[in-house]
């Protein structure tokens, strides 16, 4: 097992137990004490958990923790949500990327839907241990960012196993001629794994993002089929689109 695919096994089980001791996570995953130590040690570095003397205690980012670290989302994210929502079926696979609109989605998923949800966000994987019968997986990978994304070569090969129904991919620009766009290289080459790794790709994006570019290409226009904004579908910014021939919600 990878360190990251650990870690992440590990953070899952400290959100659910809320308190876990070395020495039963060394018990569960059979590895050693020295090497859960290191990973505790690791994630509480990352602010992630809270490391005690013999184990770790959860620091779970709930909505209202999330808040308070600025990364609510906002009445546009939440609009986007919403729409987002009405896509969803149950027993899906989705992908699910970080982002506002992203954490907005996990947000108002039902407790009751059945899903199996894979995600690239700190965030998003915290909320969903919430839900009863979602399945949720976080990828491995290095926490990029102060979003607490998760990106590189272990993020990209895991999505190369993963066929998903839906990839919500949040988008912090949007231009018909260059598509999604990032800042960031590595994760521009995340988000276009996660589109890969989908049958459709559905775009998240609030309005004054669309019309921006940023250096890396993450999503050509002629690979997104779907486009939510927080927009009336008819609002004159999103025509080009239309005749572009993306479905605009």
């Amino acid at each position: 097992m990878l360190k990251e695919e650990r870690q992440s096994m590990i953070l899952e089980i400290i959100t659910l137990r809320n308190k876990v001791r070395s020495i039963e996570l060394s018990e569960e995953l059979e590895v050693s004490e020295d090497t859960i130590r290191r990973d505790l040690r690791e994630l509480a570095d990352g602010g992630f958990i809270k490391k005690v003397h013999g184990g770790a205690l959860a620091n779970p980012k709930t909505p209202e923790a999330i808040h308070q670290q600025g990364r609510q989302p906002g009445q546009e994210a939440q609009r986007i949500a919403e729409k987002a929502l009405g896509l969803i079926q149950e027993g899906q696979v989705l992908i699910l990327d970080g982002g506002a609109p992203g954490i907005a989605l996990a947000g108002v998923l039902p407790d009751t839907l059945s899903l199996t949800v894979f995600t690239n966000s700190m965030d998003i994987g915290l909320l969903l241990a919430q839900l009863p019968f979602i399945e949720a997986y976080l990828l491995g990978g290095q926490i990029t960012g102060r979003q607490g994304l998760v990106a590189g070569i272990e993020a990209t090969q895991a999505l190369q196993d993963i066929h998903a129904d839906i990839c919500f991919l949040s988008a912090d620009s949007l231009h018909l001629d260059f598509g999604v766009t990032s800042e960031n290289r590595t994760i521009s080459m995340a988000k276009q794994a996660m589109a890969k790794a989908a049958r459709e790709a559905v775009v998240l994006c609030k309005g004054d993002h669309i019309g921006q570019v940023k250096p890396f290409r993450c999503l050509p226009t002629r690979d997104i089929p779907t486009l939510i904004t927080e927009y009336a579908a008819d609002t004159a910014a999103l025509a080009p689109f239309r005749r572009a021939g993306l479905t605009i919600l």
